[in-house]
């Protein structure tokens, strides 16, 4: 049990009694620390950016993403049992590498039990499977829309969240696809720094650093205060003249 000690789950599901029963269950887990309840995509993307979630139960069908849309956002690094009425989604759940479970409703304690204890099974953090698919070292595929957009990371000079959707900034042109920020920024490559809630930058295009400020490209980029620490510790590597 060590290797499940004191985690935080997260369930997304719009039905508030769904919520209370799976934190009541918790709560009779005692490796388990804490347990919050969202009900739609939105709050719950907003969630697994903002917090450290350990496990996640999913509900399919929400208000406005639905669970699949979810797991393609979610990092692939945090286990999902899956909780629904969807029967027929059952199957395809697994082709996602992260769902370890998948509980029919009405959820029973006995089941719920089950499908907590295949996460000791599971290595804790592992490396995420990328969704932006690298197909060459100096090429990354991501989807817009319909598309598959071939990019070359070096082009890349910054990236902005827009609500569900990122943004990539090249050279020319901009892609936008959707996708978590969170899980995009261990998925790029490590010349790529998160500077903002809503901004990552390609380190190897940038011109200045202000008070609260970056200049990449000739692009004004905004510096959050969490990373402004982080930003300073660039200089320290560098020399000064």
């Amino acid at each position: 049990m060590t290797n499940t000690k004191n985690i935080n789950c997260l369930v997304v599901d719009d039905d508030p009694l769904i919520g209370d029963l799976i934190k009541h269950f918790c709560s009779k887990q005692e490796w388990i620390n804490s347990c919050v309840s969202v009900m739609n995509g939105s709050q719950a993307l907003q969630a697994v950016n903002a917090g450290d979630y350990d496990l996640i139960f999913l509900d399919f069908n929400l208000p406005d993403l639905n669970g699949q849309n979810l797991l393609e956002l979610f990092p692939s690094s945090i286990p999902v049992v899956m909780v629904t009425t969807e029967e027929s989604f059952g199957a395809t759940s697994y082709n996602y590498e992260q769902v370890i479970d998948f509980l029919v409703k009405p959820i029973t304690y006995e089941r719920f039990v089950k499908a907590i204890f295949r996460l000791p099974q599971r290595k804790q953090k592992t490396t995420p499977t990328p969704s932006i698919n690298k197909t060459e070292p100096n090429k990354l595929i991501v989807k817009d829309g319909n598309d598959k957009v071939i990019i070359d990371p070096n082009q890349i000079q910054y990236v902005k969240s827009e609500a569900n959707y990122v943004v990539f900034y090249l050279e020319n042109k901009k892609v936008m696809s959707l996708m978590s920020m969170k899980r995009l920024e261990h998925e790029l490559p490590q010349q790529f720094m998160r500077v903002h809630k809503s901004y990552l930058i390609n380190k190897d295009l940038l011109e200045s650093i202000g008070t609260d400020h970056v200049i990449v490209n000739g692009q004004n980029i905004p510096v959050g205060p969490k990373y402004r620490e982080s930003i300073n510790g660039l200089l320290d590597n560098w020399k000064t003249l």
